[in-house]
């Protein structure tokens, strides 16, 4: 909010007296989040002068208080530059203007000079349609938005929601975000307009959706948001897979169906870890993806979901393709899915934890990040189950524990010997074979890896090559006389 005043003063100084003096207002979520008393980030200006953004950019520039060119977007009327002032702040300006949508399915408007009245109507929020004369520090509300900011209610700045969702309809997941974000209520007109024009999301790009998702999942609010796109039909042009939880019947250690456990692991996640990891909380939406594949009723009549963390975790990479998200994302998200399950038997302290399963867990992990990261998805979920069937103390031995020391020296553990060295001992090229030696040596080493020396490990080899080939028949001819 400082910041704010600081570079909105010295605008004013800089303009007093000019042809922009009295025409230059902040608009959008600066001024709400000044009047909110939140941190802002971004300062967005709007100039009621025809071609005003790029006419009062080139103004600053002659007058030496840019840091460089200005960039300028003709074709919409925009201009972003730095005041040399505030090197760290850019600054986007544009006329005030409004758009037409000659094509439904496009999302390229055409804009023309319009007045500010028409500029406040063709943004999507009250809340966002506020504007604050840098000149006299007014605020200029001519849709309510200061009454809804007062009243916590998100709502369209047309009175007919249909206009704005029908021109943009990558406003109905804004909608839900900023709902989501404040925790507030959706007028009902804006409401009903988003379940009736859902379906043009299917001409919004998976990178725009995706963006949207991104911040409404990472939201202190998060199953609200999650709610609130199933409720409207949005998830469905998001990740349809989440509308097939609701309803699905799970087993006695659980309360409610399987998409009423997952709205539990997020709950948990956003009251009891307060940074927003997104791989996280993706991880924890999709986590039980799998039991929508592998569901099934014994002859008992008890459900079971057998593998489903397995099924899972591949439904999570033909997802995430999908959304077009990156691959570190889309690993780090399988690898939490995959491995959720790993701790169950391990008791509510970790009474029942071996040497050799914690070896292999941290060693599975590879590094810190992915370690805590399982344990705070593997918390959650321990949480969310009935009462009487939680699991409360796993994360605090995994991470607050001695066990957090043990586990820094599984991450980057090697083997004293390696491929080369198998070979060499077998007289063999390579093949199969060299890696089934190396995977009995690792398992070997999980109980106490600090006992396995390069000398055993040569020892055992011809040894754990020979039993290999006595049950594996493959094996054998491929690898009969070369070694004795």
């Amino acid at each position: 909010m400082d910041r704010f005043k600081l570079i909105t003063e010295y605008i004013k100084d800089e303009i007093r007296g000019s042809r922009f003096d009295n025409h230059v207002f902040a608009v959008g979520g600066s001024v709400r989040d000044l009047l909110m008393k939140n941190t802002i980030k971004d300062i967005d200006l709007v100039i009621d002068i025809e071609n005003g953004g790029v006419e009062f950019a080139k103004f600053c520039m002659e007058r030496g208080l840019l840091t460089h060119d200005v960039v300028i977007y003709e074709r919409f009327g925009t201009a972003m530059f730095k005041f040399t002032e505030f090197p760290d702040d850019e600054i986007e300006c544009v006329m005030t203007r409004g758009e037409k949508y000659p094509d439904r399915n496009s999302r390229n408007p055409e804009t023309v000079f319009a007045g500010i009245e028409e500029d406040c109507i063709r943004r999507d929020l009250t809340i966002n349609a506020l504007y604050y004369n840098i000149s006299t520090g007014e605020i200029v509300d001519m849709v309510g938005g200061l009454k809804d900011i007062e009243d916590k209610v998100i709502r369209t700045t047309n009175e007919n929601p249909d206009i704005v969702f029908d021109d943009d309809p990558l406003r109905v997941l804004r909608v839900v975000r900023f709902a989501t974000r404040y925790g507030w209520e959706i007028e009902s007109k804006t409401y009903a307009s988003m379940k009736k024009y859902v379906d043009r999301l299917e001409i919004i790009s998976k990178e725009r959706i995706k963006d949207e998702f991104n911040k409404i999942l990472l939201s202190d609010n998060a199953t609200m948001g999650i709610r609130t796109l199933c409720d409207i039909g949005a998830m469905k042009y998001i990740i349809p897979e989440v509308n097939e939880m609701i309803g699905m019947e799970q087993n006695a250690f659980h309360f409610g169906d399987v998409f009423e456990h997952t709205m539990a692991l997020l709950d948990y996640d956003t009251k009891h870890f307060k940074d927003g990891d997104f791989a996280v909380r993706l991880a924890l939406l999709l986590h039980d993806i799998g039991k929508i594949r592998t569901r099934s009723v014994g002859d008992d009549g008890r459900v079971h979901f057998y593998d489903h963390e397995f099924v899972g975790s591949e439904m999570v990479v033909d997802i995430l393709k999908r959304l077009k998200y990156d691959n570190k994302t889309i690993d780090t998200v399988q690898f939490l899915v995959k491995n959720h399950m790993r701790t169950k038997s391990f008791g509510n302290d970790c009474e029942k934890i071996k040497p050799k399963s914690f070896n292999k867990l941290a060693y599975t992990c590879k590094n810190v990040y992915l370690y805590k990261a399982l344990a705070r998805v593997i918390d959650c979920d321990n949480n969310s189950h009935k009462k009487e069937h939680n699991i409360t103390g796993q994360y605090d031995y995994f991470v607050n524990h001695m066990r957090m020391r043990e586990a820094l020296k599984m991450f980057n553990y090697k083997l004293p010997v390696n491929g080369n060295d198998v070979m060499d001992v077998l007289n063999i090229s390579g093949g199969l074979l060299v890696k089934k030696v190396l995977d009995i040596l690792l398992n070997r080493a999980f109980p106490n890896p600090d006992t396995l020396t390069r000398e055993s490990c040569l020892k055992q080899i011809p040894k754990i090559a020979m039993e290999i080939l006595k049950k594996e028949k493959k094996l054998f001819v491929e690898n009969f006389c070369k070694f004795e």
